[in-house]
């Protein structure tokens, strides 16, 4: 199978997120129950900071390494882009709404914990499925 460097630049996208939840959503999915003291989560927000830069540092330099080539964009890749963010953005609205609505019922898992979990998984989820949708408009144009 033979990839562009745009194509390329989205596995690497799908690769992170991927990442992220096998590394760090077992974490907030063990600690969703409890509140959270924000100075004891500041060494995770640290860990992810660190472990993010690294892990794009050297995909994208391992990107422009082997493709030496320049992206050239054009009105296909303004076109997938704006209809993969539109999705995004419909979803993220959506999924905000489902958060807000479990915030407003009376619910017994309201803690600070539940509701970084909802986040974070929402944040996940239409990043996977915009690069994802992204993906497969450049294999299917």
């Amino acid at each position: 199978m033979n990839f562009s460097k745009k194509e390329i630049s989205i596995l690497i996208e799908l690769v992170f997120s991927i990442l992220f939840i096998v590394f760090f959503m077992p974490y907030f999915y063990e600690n969703r129950l409890i509140s959270y003291d924000f100075n004891f989560i500041t060494t995770k927000i640290i860990q992810i900071a660190i472990f993010s830069t690294i892990y794009f540092s050297l995909a994208y330099s391992m990107l422009e390494f082997f493709y030496k080539n320049k992206m050239n964009n054009d009105e296909r890749d303004d076109l997938i882009s704006s209809k993969s963010y539109r999705l995004a953005y419909i979803l993220l609205d959506l999924g905000i709404v489902v958060v807000l609505g479990h915030l407003l019922s009376d619910s017994p898992l309201q803690t600070n914990g539940t509701i970084i979990f909802l986040i974070i998984t929402l944040l996940l989820a239409v990043s996977l499925i915009k690069s994802l949708f992204q993906l497969y408009l450049y294999k299917t144009s």
